[in-house]
């Protein structure tokens, strides 16, 4: 073989070797210069969202630009205060959501998920709400309207239901038993009862030739009080008073529910709805002229309450059936336990 057929053979296998290789190339080429599809941004408004989404993981977990997670912007998330998201749509595989991310450089994004990691926030759930939150106070009549925090007063925390049903029964507290000596007259509708002191005590029960009035019904005797107890009924509202055996000139006592009562420091406590916000949580004492003597008086602004589920636990202590404030009714319930110190 001559030196040219050499020299034209090593030319020719050097262009083939070379033409593969920009063969090879050049897909790759295209693939690493494609534009990625960006993430959309969006305002920075939550008021009008809902269905926000809560982690199922600790893990960082993937944010997509589109559902493409080939050629799309990334972001790494991950499960905390600062970062919210809130369902928009939803696929069999991805939630379409709006990104919120709290702090000094705020982010918002319209992004994608996969659903594995993310369940849908239960809106009456009380999992995220501040409990601890107050509108204002009342301390053995020093009121309080600055401080918005139970945290001055005592702790409240979500408790489950098996925790409820097994501390309620702890402590007895009905402070009311039968009435014996107390008499009802059928036609004038009255109720009448002595005194120690010997004077006739007449609580009418309806009076039915005036509209509005208020209708009693005898719910028995408390030893406690050493007061007749009765529901009260009027313009749609309940409440209860309090009538003394003791002595016709002492004033009856009234409560807005029916309170609780912790014979071991003789405290009664009240927890219900507020016409305004939240519920009013009550402590209270008894003095020597067996009269209620407020000792603690607070607003939560984030819960309601079921009626008649308060009960003592300890001498600082009670648990409560509550559901959410936007809640139409009492259906699904939670379960706190308020401790405190006064």
């Amino acid at each position: 073989m001559t030196n040219f057929f050499k020299l034209f053979l090593l030319v020719f296998i050097c262009c083939i070797t070379s033409c593969k290789k920009k063969e090879t190339e050049q897909p790759q080429t295209q693939a690493s210069t494609q534009t990625l599809i960006p993430f959309k941004e969006i305002p920075f408004e939550l008021d009008s969202l809902e269905n926000e989404l809560l982690f199922t993981t600790n893990q960082t977990v993937t944010l997509y630009a589109s559902t493409d997670t080939i050629n799309s912007q990334i972001k790494q998330i991950d499960k905390a205060p600062s970062r919210r998201l809130f369902v928009t749509g939803e696929t069999d595989t991805f939630y379409t959501v709006h990104y919120f991310q709290y702090g000094s450089t705020p982010l918002s994004y319209q992004g994608y998920v996969k659903k594995d990691f993310f369940e849908k926030k239960d809106p009456y759930s009380l999992d995220l709400v501040n409990l601890d939150e107050i509108r204002y106070s009342n301390l053995k009549g020093i009121y309080n309207d600055q401080d918005k925090s139970f945290s001055k007063y005592g702790t409240i925390k979500l408790v489950s239901y098996d925790f409820y049903r097994k501390q309620k029964n702890k402590l007895a507290s009905n402070f009311i038993t039968h009435a014996s000596d107390i008499s009802f007259n059928n036609e004038t509708k009255t109720y009448s009862f002595q005194t120690n002191s010997g004077e006739q005590i007449d609580v009418l029960q309806h009076n039915d030739t005036e509209e509005g009035m208020p209708t009693y019904l005898l719910k028995g005797f408390s030893t406690a009080l050493q007061r007749y107890v009765f529901e009260v009924k009027e313009d749609g509202n309940q409440y209860y008073a309090y009538y003394s055996k003791r002595r016709s000139d002492i004033e009856p006592l009234y409560t807005s529910s029916l309170p609780v009562y912790n014979k071991s420091n003789r405290h009664f406590a009240q927890l219900y709805n507020d016409d305004d916000v939240g519920s009013l949580f009550i402590v209270q004492s008894l003095n020597n002229d067996f009269d209620f003597t407020e000792q603690l008086l607070v607003n939560f602004t984030n819960f309601k309450v079921k009626n008649e589920s308060v009960y003592w636990i300890s001498n600082n202590a009670v648990v409560a059936e509550v559901y959410h404030p936007n809640q139409t009714d009492d259906s699904k319930s939670s379960y706190v336990l308020i401790e405190f110190n006064i």
